[in-house]
């Protein structure tokens, strides 16, 4: 079983910092997950929320601030939001790399042409995940190359009839944690790589035995 970082080392440090990712790296976990947003000039930042108050106590929208002014914010211990280009930088293809894209309507697309352009010559580790189907669409239209996670919080989604049609092209299924007694019981870790999160105390040694492929934690040194 693979122990993914979720917003990389995030327990114990800032996330989405390029500290938190190193700190991560230091450990020896398998993978990296971080989340993808856009700056007001187009450039793909690492930050979860559509808005900069619960990380930086500033009232505004991430989106409308350039790549520039961003950097600029104190994110936690004197770290910045990191570029996509400085992570793919840090990163190397030392870890597989899970880009988490966060849907805003009218920017999903050109932030999945931004993503695309960046990581073409990097599929061999960098992977993208996403809750909203318009994203995974789209991104896989623009590269069929790219595995893509299908990320999943709701038992409606695992129990949609046309659920294996609607997600042919998908090779993981990122499951929330509390479904795993649902998810358990189905014919899904035969047909994709199942990866639980966010993982912390619960048990997931029946799921290991079904043949569950990774867990996300923020704390990955409970599972190495």
């Amino acid at each position: 079983m693979k122990v993914i970082a979720h917003r990389g080392f995030s327990q114990s440090y800032p996330e989405n910092t390029l500290l938190a990712f190193r700190k991560a790296l230091e450990l020896g976990v398998d993978g990296i997950e971080a989340d993808l947003s856009l700056s007001r000039d187009k450039k793909a930042i690492i930050f979860h929320d559509n808005n900069l108050k619960r990380i930086t106590g500033i009232e505004q929208a991430t989106e409308t601030l350039t790549l520039e002014q961003l950097q600029k914010l104190d994110v936690g211990e004197g770290e910045h939001i990191p570029s996509l280009d400085e992570l793919l930088q840090l990163i190397q293809a030392r870890v597989t790399l899970v880009l988490e894209i966060k849907y805003t309507p009218s920017t999903y697309k050109k932030l999945c042409e931004v993503i695309n352009a960046s990581i073409h010559d990097k599929l061999e580790w960098v992977e993208i995940s996403s809750f909203e189907d318009a994203v995974l669409e789209f991104m896989h239209r623009l590269n069929p190359k790219i595995k893509l996670h299908k990320l999943i919080s709701k038992a409606s989604v695992l129990r949609d009839t046309g659920f294996e049609k609607r997600y042919h092209y998908v090779s993981y299924l990122d499951i929330k944690i509390i479904l795993a007694k649902t998810a358990l019981p189905m014919d899904l870790f035969s047909q994709y790589k199942i990866i639980f999160w966010t993982v912390s105390q619960e048990d997931i040694e029946t799921a290991k035995k079904a043949g569950l492929y990774a867990i996300m934690t923020d704390d990955p040194t409970q599972f190495l």
